[in-house]
């Protein structure tokens, strides 16, 4: 056997007929492999990404941002943060977009407002890979190592400096980086936690707390609306009929412009209500009880009483629900970045820089965040005695 073989690779004609397939061989899949080069670097490109219609969202939301335009030049496509660079997890991640061009051609966002529809499942699905994979492909950029510290805001310094030192993924505070961050879906089911504490039927004389934003109206048949009340705000209540409950308001507001944003304490800005202009503009009745001058501002604050018309079943009677859930929300969202302080640490008027500094990288709807910043508030060092006593 071993004869036959030797004698036939020995054969001129067979020799050179074998160097001609290898040649061929190699030629042909040097060919192939470009050409599949070519088609990876063609379905890397932007122009390929933003072909699809559905795309067309989030590339205008690029183009706003400083990944698109900056003073030194530099851009990143899509390609270089929604695709590994390394070659083994580019070639799966290629294959894991054959879903993505699935659903384009099957016209899952072919309706209008079908992608902001599925944005979130989207973005939690990206929020995962950066997660898994440390933000890898940012730190092709943004490397820790070359980061200058000092050159950064104490502000960033206080923020980085632990992140480098874990190695921190990127997204953990910077979603909506580069695209407009999901909105979550406002309003509360029909079976939520809160609709399971509606009161309904009130007793008169009673304080009891708003489910969620409630509309205010200056009539019982409900058909002139003058504003609104915050989730958790209290109110007395007065008496309640088929139409609705009426409400006794007691709050603090500064007497100046039209003073139609109504406190829940003196000099601190914690919005219980807000009144329309119109109403205000009217000249409306109300009860002035106290007047104070705030030592810090100078501004004169009235604590006021006015009685107004709601909704039936608006009202719960136990508000520790809603700093339940507003805590759980603080504890979680507002921890991938750093560890959140403790809420009695800040008085209430300083939380609200805060929480505005810390909400910008969550997904909170605007809703929760409400219900966050005022748990924040009324938890805050003004309302803690353990905190005062320690001081």
């Amino acid at each position: 056997m071993k004869n036959k073989l030797k004698a036939f690779f020995l054969k001129p004609s067979n020799r050179i007929g074998m160097g001609v397939l290898v040649t061929l061989g190699f030629i042909v899949g040097a060919i192939s492999w470009q050409q599949f080069n070519n088609v990876m670097d063609t379905t890397n490109s932007e122009e390929f990404c933003v072909s699809c219609h559905s795309m067309q969202a989030p590339f205008e939301e690029l183009k706003q941002t400083v990944h698109w335009k900056n003073s030194s030049g530099v851009k990143a496509t899509c390609s270089d943060c929604h695709l590994p660079h390394d070659k083994t997890d580019k070639f799966a991640r290629k294959i894991q977009a054959s879903r993505e061009v699935f659903a384009e051609l099957t016209g899952k966002y072919k309706d209008e407002g079908a992608f902001e529809e599925h944005r979130l499942e989207m973005a939690e699905r990206e929020w995962a890979r950066f997660a898994a994979n440390g933000s890898k492909e940012c730190k092709v950029c943004h490397s820790y190592e070359r980061m200058d510290f000092d050159k950064m805001s104490k502000a960033a310094q206080k923020a980085m400096k632990p992140a480098a030192e874990r190695n921190q993924s990127c997204l953990d505070c910077h979603k909506g980086i580069a695209h407009h961050l999901p909105k979550k879906k406002e309003g509360r089911e029909k079976n939520s936690k809160f609709d399971s504490l509606v009161i309904k039927k009130p007793t008169p004389a009673q304080t009891y707390y708003a489910k969620g934003n409630v509309s205010l109206f200056s009539d019982e048949i409900l058909s002139q609306k003058i504003g609104y009340i915050e989730t958790a705000a209290p109110v007395n209540v007065l008496k309640s009929t088929s139409n609705g409950d009426q409400v006794e308001l007691i709050m603090w507001r500064k007497n100046k412009g039209f003073g139609r944003i109504w406190y829940n304490q003196f000099a601190k800005n914690i919005t219980d209500a807000v009144l329309t202009k119109e109403f205000m503009k009217s000249e409306p009745h109300f009860e002035v009880l106290e007047t104070k001058e705030d030592p810090l501002t100078g501004l004169e604050w009235q604590k006021v009483k006015l009685a107004v018309w709601i909704a039936p079943n608006q009202l719960i009677s136990n508000v520790n629900a809603v700093w339940e859930k507003a805590e759980n929300t603080y504890k979680t969202q507002c921890s991938t970045c750093h560890r959140q302080p403790q809420v009695s640490h800040f008085d209430s008027n300083t939380w609200i820089g805060l929480f505005k500094g810390m909400v910008g990288f969550t997904n909170i709807d605007e809703q929760t965040g409400k219900e966050v910043l005022r748990y924040l508030q009324l938890h805050s060092s003004d309302f803690d005695t353990q905190h005062h006593d320690e001081k």
